[in-house]
């Protein structure tokens, strides 16, 4: 056999196993992964609803897994600084992240963000949903989302309303209200949830648009009142409060609630993605892990990768163009 005859045996030979030990590669990623403790980035500070589910979850999750879920808070620049660090890793599905909407809204607030929502992040699979609220001082003459429009509306950029950050959650909600009642109300950022609710509780701000578990124990106190909430229906721990849609307002995508998403970073390999999405869903459906979800006011979804994407595409656009409307633009 020439030398010539042997190259080209050699070649086709590597053609032909070049997709065999492809394949035998991934199906090892998934039998030794993990390999050593994953870190899930929580994009906020510790206490918020996204570090608290994240901290519910990540049990269940090690348990299955064999190794250690380190949840660590990477926070700063409207949840940029976490999502960047999870993009720039190494894609092995060993760094993760508590993906939520704010993701989705970095690219329209900061003119470099370091990732892009759509591109460099891997879905695994939404999680959940929960519905904010919207809370104000006992002191605020509303008794209702009319009255409190009505009050807006005669005093134009006067009432002062908190956040946890410009592209927060809270922000984004405040931003639905704003643009569904034709309302202007001046806007007081801070680090976090907690701190816009304890404003509102002592009146230095008028309101705040923020989740249930975090102001469920002022409310239940008689210091913050409830005006309404978002979503399709009630919140069953606050059954009184009506939703804004009852009350005639059209929130439009924040009704459909503020999603949370387990993500990975572009390119880790499908089987371990694959894998991942089984052990979430799994924990979704555990008994222990769902109560203690449904216990902090938690609607547990789970879904597919795909189903993740769709979020993460649809939020990118809507949040654009919204943000766009109200005079937004990346700085």
């Amino acid at each position: 056999m020439t030398g010539k005859s042997i190259a080209r045996r050699a070649a086709l030979f590597g053609l032909i196993a070049a997709p065999l030990y492809g394949s035998i590669s991934l199906a090892q990623d998934a039998a030794t992964y993990p390999s050593r403790n994953i870190t899930l980035v929580v994009p906020y500070a510790a206490g918020g609803p996204p570090d608290v589910a994240a901290r519910i979850i990540a049990p269940y999750l090690s348990n299955v897994l064999g190794k250690q879920i380190v949840v660590e808070n990477r926070a700063g620049a409207g949840a940029a600084v976490g999502a960047r660090s999870v993009a720039r890793a190494a894609p092995d599905g060993l760094t993760l992240m508590l993906a939520e909407v704010s993701l989705t809204v970095a690219p329209s607030l900061i003119a470099n963000p370091g990732f892009d929502p759509q591109k460099d992040f891997a879905p695994i699979a939404p999680l959940l949903r929960t519905f904010m609220t919207l809370v104000v001082h006992p002191d605020v003459p509303a008794k209702n989302v009319r009255e409190l429009v009505a009050l807006a509306k005669a005093r134009p950029n006067e009432i002062k309303y908190g956040s946890a950050g410009l592209g927060s959650p809270p922000y984004l909600g405040a931003l639905a209200f704003l643009q569904a009642t034709g309302t202007e109300m001046v806007h007081v950022p801070y680090r976090g949830a907690a701190p816009a609710l304890n404003d509102v509780v002592a009146g230095h701000i008028s309101l705040a648009f923020m989740s249930q578990s975090t102001a469920g124990s002022q409310a239940a106190a008689g210091k913050v009142r409830v005006l309404g909430v978002f979503g399709e229906k009630r919140i069953a721990s606050i059954p009184d409060v009506p939703t804004f849609k009852e009350q005639g307002l059209n929130t439009r995508i924040v009704d459909q609630g503020i999603w949370f998403g387990l993500a990975a970073t572009a390119g880790t390999p499908p089987v371990i993605i694959r894998k991942l999405n089984e052990v979430v869903n799994a924990a979704l459906k555990d008994p222990e892990t769902k109560a203690a979800l449904e216990k902090a006011d938690y609607n547990l979804t789970g879904g597919t990768p795909e189903d993740l994407k769709t979020l993460i595409d649809e939020h990118t656009v809507f949040w654009r163009d919204a943000l766009t409307k109200a005079g937004v633009r990346p700085e």
